[in-house]
């Protein structure tokens, strides 16, 4: 009964196993780390020690919320610029408000007139979101660290299990060479696998944000398209805000799919092309007016959409012909060698029980 007690305890295990909750949970908390210490650098926390840094936060939101509490460094960036004030207290929907007050929309001379105005304000709105975006980051990737948490604490417990099957019958000593012999060898391959699920995950991590990112370009790409079709400048307005939060949303998930994969250089996608689209994204408001730029807008979008799904695409095909492959060599040696000594303890043991 209780060797059958131990193949069961066992294959149980290899299942558990094979999903790395361990290395994959490593990778996470680094990732986690890596993503705070951004947005610190961001809110201008970076090097502050985490006490000041909690009462700086709560200070922020006693002032009445994060929109005004982040922009300590945005004042620092604007003190040459006028309408300092307004800059950095401007939510989107001021934004809105302004923009259909000064009719930039739909008049070509009065966009060019206060553009550099919008521009600022832009900057600022955007930057907002940054924070936002990789904070939302921040707590999706929480909930991916408690569910590899919880995985890897029932491996850790079916190890304890096993490891008290073992003691109770062979007095935690190797019953015969080969017994030994098969466990280093699946301690070997395990670390093997370890190491490469250790990767998967950080791939897991780039690929889940470039598909974000792609799916935010063209969601964009359907909005500017719907610009031209709308005649209510409130409407138009509207849209054209959707489109740039969208634009941002992409911009931000590929800044941080680099971060999550530093060492890989994603293909088809320039930085050149990420500038540009950030310039479009900055001057949006004050350049539907003027069919010239609206036209170059459009070629700097449409370009930026189809080199995100080309980049998307390339990651998956690279992962899946490149680790996903050496990852399921080394698994499958691992399953192989477990099944071994799973074979071979459950007739030792069997006989030592008798």
């Amino acid at each position: 009964h209780i060797v059958r007690q131990y193949v069961r305890l066992d294959e149980q295990i290899s299942k558990v196993e094979g999903g790395c909750p361990g290395p994959r949970l490593a990778t996470a908390e680094a990732w986690i780390e890596h993503l705070q210490s951004k947005r610190d650098a961001m809110l201008g926390l970076e090097g502050m020690p985490k006490a000041l840094q909690a009462e700086a936060a709560s200070a922020g939101r006693a002032r009445g919320g994060e929109q005004q509490a982040l922009p300590l460094t945005l004042g620092e960036r604007r003190e040459r610029n006028t309408g300092n004030e307004i800059v950095a207290n401007t939510p989107t929907n001021d934004l809105a408000q302004l923009a259909h007050n000064l009719g930039v929309i739909g008049d070509p001379r009065k966009a060019s007139m206060h553009e550099d105005f919008f521009a600022n304000l832009s900057e600022s709105a955007l930057y907002l979101l940054s924070i936002r975006y990789y904070g939302e980051l921040l707590e999706h990737t929480r909930q991916r660290v408690k569910s590899l948490s919880a995985s890897y604490a029932e491996l850790n417990e079916l190890y304890v299990n096993q490891d008290g099957i073992i003691a109770f019958i062979s007095g935690g000593t190797y019953m015969t060479r080969l017994e030994e012999s098969i466990d280093e060898q699946l301690e070997s391959a395990r670390d093997t696998r370890d190491k490469l699920g250790s990767a998967m995950e950080q791939w897991r991590i780039c690929g889940t944000l470039l598909r974000a990112a792609a799916n935010s370009s063209t969601q964009a790409l359907k909005q500017w398209r719907q610009l031209n079709k709308l005649i209510d400048p409130k409407q138009k307005l509207q849209a054209a805000l959707d489109c740039r939060s969208l634009l941002h949303a992409s911009l931000t998930s590929l800044e941080a799919a680099q971060l999550a994969l530093p060492h890989v250089e994603l293909r088809y996608m320039s930085h050149r092309q990420v500038l540009a689209v950030n310039h479009c994204n900055t001057y949006l408001i004050t350049d539907i007016s003027n069919a010239a730029r609206f036209e170059h807008t459009s070629r700097v979008f449409n370009s930026y959409e189809a080199s995100m799904s080309k980049t998307c695409t390339w990651l998956y095909e690279t992962f899946n012909k490149t680790l996903r492959r050496d990852f399921d060599k080394a698994e499958e040696m691992v399953r192989r060698l477990a099944q071994t000594l799973r074979e071979h303890r459950e007739e030792i043991f069997s006989a030592a029980r008798k």
